[in-house]
């Protein structure tokens, strides 16, 4: 009983949002036949500005300027740099706590099972966790593209230290490694890994923002789905399976393309303290200079 009540309450909340919603314009004035309701919620929408009559743009027309065409392209490439090495870290974090010895192969397998989870924990909670945080709090302070920018720079630099002393962090000091990653995590999440979502639902006009968000999103996937099936074949070249032997390169190629998303992210515009009729209102008057 308790569970079937709690189940309804989002329809509740569905049915009451749907019911308070106002209606659109052209309905108010066809169907209700309030003419002066409807030019108040037009004019709610555009504000001064009369659409009435002006050509629309197809989505070819716009993005084939290249001040356009750049902005779609650092949504995109930029997302797709980000999920490539997100995903390659965030879905084999044991292969890297094994080779770096904190979970050892020769524990019996609920002991290894154990600490791999302690060890993802304190990874969690101490990287991914905060970092999506302090983007909450200062995204509208800092600005989504410094974030991204500061985030894509800290991850290219975390990982070259990690690539280049792998195996001297590794044989010294298995915790700094543990805080390094750590840390790569916290700048995952407090950058790109947030900021890859926000952009591109403001820097886009509203025709064509839902189009260019899926673009931009897709590539994202197909950075995870590159990094899902490519980490752990690339991590095992030269060497024997489980040996992990070209962990330290991979970490290295990494850096690179974080470098790559940090490049990229310059093509974006900055969003902060804007509206989304302000951003739309800024791109029709650049495309009609």
């Amino acid at each position: 009983m308790t569970s079937s009540s709690s189940t309804c309450v989002p329809a509740i909340f569905t049915v009451w949002f749907r019911l308070n919603m106002p209606e659109s314009p052209r309905y108010t004035m066809e169907v209700k036949g309030d003419v002066e309701k409807a030019a108040r919620d037009l004019h709610a929408v555009l504000g001064d500005r009369d659409k009435m009559g002006e050509e629309m743009v197809t989505f070819g027309q716009h993005f084939g300027k290249w001040k356009n065409l750049k902005v779609l392209l650092g949504t995109s490439l930029s997302w797709f740099f980000l999920d490539i090495a997100f995903y390659g870290l965030s879905l084999n974090q044991s292969y890297v706590l094994q080779a770096i010895g904190y979970s050892s192969k020769g524990m019996a397998p609920y002991d290894a099972m154990w600490t791999e989870a302690v060890g993802n924990m304190i990874i969690s909670l101490m990287g991914t966790v905060p970092g999506y945080w302090f983007t909450v709090f200062l995204i509208e302070r800092m600005g989504r593209i410094r974030i991204q920018l500061m985030g894509f720079a800290m991850l290219t630099a975390i990982f070259v230290v990690l690539s280049t002393g792998f195996h001297k962090i590794q044989e010294t000091a298995v915790a700094l490694f543990i805080a390094l990653f750590t840390l790569a995590q916290f700048f995952f999440n407090f950058g790109p890994n947030t900021t890859t979502f926000v952009l591109p639902s403001e820097v886009f006009p509203t025709r064509f923002r839902s189009t260019a968000h899926g673009i931009s999103a897709a590539s994202g996937k197909l950075g995870a789905i590159i990094a899902t099936f490519g980490f752990n074949q690339l991590v095992e070249l030269g060497g024997a399976d489980g040996d992990h032997a070209f962990l330290p390169q991979t970490l290295g190629i990494f850096s690179g393309i974080m470098f790559l998303g940090f490049l990229t992210t310059f093509w974006i515009p900055e969003t902060k303290g804007k509206s989304l009729e302000q951003i739309c209102e800024e791109i029709e008057n650049s495309d009609k200079k």
